[in-house]
């Protein structure tokens, strides 16, 4: 949170400058307390989730998160999916607030792990479905070959014929990443 250590001999020689500036730090920090930011600071990353469930038939993916910790407002959560248990190139689903998603993906074999973010923070530790991790199978009929993941925050993904996924975990990005070249993954 923003503080001002010059604040105390300002009061004796200028109060109305104290009291004004004593109500832009006031406000500052009230500010960043109802968006999770901080001035001053990277957020902690939220704990991590409590447990995450994922069930599929016919196509369709019914996912459930359960988070009983403490969160103030600017929580968002995330759910990956990938082809295999090392989530070498997850697709990012964004559920902002809400901890469930419903999608239809066709009958594909999926392995899935979600975490949560504040914006201002690092994402917290994923959760994955199954420990070990188990596959989850849509059944049903198959819809279209997924595109490639283009991951998600400050972290590109794929460029035109590119081999490379983007890697998944990052949410809206880490805290002091600046976008990362294709050149580095």
């Amino acid at each position: 949170m923003l503080s001002i250590v010059q604040l105390a001999p300002i009061k004796d020689r200028d109060p109305y400058l104290y009291e004004s500036l004593t109500k832009i730090v006031s406000a500052v920090n009230t500010l960043g307390v109802k968006a999770g930011l901080d001035a001053q600071a990277p957020a902690p990353a939220p704990a991590r989730i409590a447990s995450f469930t994922v069930q599929a038939s016919n196509g369709w993916f019914d996912l459930a998160i359960t988070d009983n910790a403490d969160a103030r407002p600017g929580l968002v959560y995330f759910a990956e999916s990938d082809t295999t248990p090392a989530f070498a190139a997850p697709r990012v689903y964004f559920l902002g607030a809400s901890r469930n998603l419903y999608v239809q993906l066709g009958n594909q074999t999926l392995y899935w792990r979600a975490y949560s973010q504040y914006i201002g923070s690092n994402p917290s530790p994923p959760v994955v479905f199954g420990a070990p991790p188990l596959a989850v199978v849509g059944g049903g009929s198959s819809g279209p070959t997924p595109f490639p993941s283009t991951g998600s925050g400050v972290v590109p993904g794929d460029t035109v014929g590119a081999v490379r996924s983007a890697p998944g975990g990052n949410g809206f990005g880490r805290v002091g990443a600046s976008r990362i070249s294709p050149a580095f993954l």
